[in-house]
């Protein structure tokens, strides 16, 4: 059953179908091409992303990645599907397990140029369907401490990458 489909059902059982959204953005002293060569190398992310110290999968449009997200003292390791990849521009994708069609998260990365050698990053993801609250009472604090942990993260790593 389709997203869209569940949220109707859920509405007409009195249910409701909600979204939320959270986003942080950082200015990073380093051109788009380095932040993006960092961003899309999963295998480094042990190296640098304390959020998400473990990536493993595909980094193309409709490629899965398997992320483990550090929510404060608790780990989620949580599938998603590639939807968008801009090199150097956006990476987007959504989560995929068991659970999606009740709470889905999309999360999107924007790189934005800032002059000749700075990006603008910007983090977003926004959770949806018919328990979003639930999800947003239980976890928005820590995703939203997450989106900020790991963007320092990657302006430590790409300012230390620049030339």
């Amino acid at each position: 059953m389709s997203h869209q489909w569940l949220c109707i059902l859920s509405l007409g059982l009195g249910l409701g179908c909600t979204s939320w959204d959270a986003e942080h953005s950082v200015m990073i002293e380093a051109p788009p091409e380095t932040v993006w060569e960092i961003l899309i190398d999963l295998p480094s992310y042990a190296s640098w992303n304390s959020y998400s110290p473990s990536a493993v999968g595909s980094i193309r449009e409709g490629g899965v990645v398997t992320i483990e997200a550090q929510l404060g003292e608790e780990i989620r390791v949580v599938d998603n599907r590639v939807t968008r990849f801009d090199p150097e521009s956006a990476l987007c994708w959504h989560s995929m397990n068991w659970f999606e069609h009740l709470a889905r998260g999309t999360r999107c990365r924007f790189l934005e140029p800032v002059g000749a050698n700075a990006t603008r990053f910007r983090h977003h993801e926004i959770m949806e369907g018919p328990l979003a609250w639930l999800i947003e009472k239980i976890y928005r604090p820590r995703i939203e401490a997450g989106l900020a942990q790991m963007n320092g993260d990657l302006k430590r790593a790409a300012e230390g990458a620049a030339p």
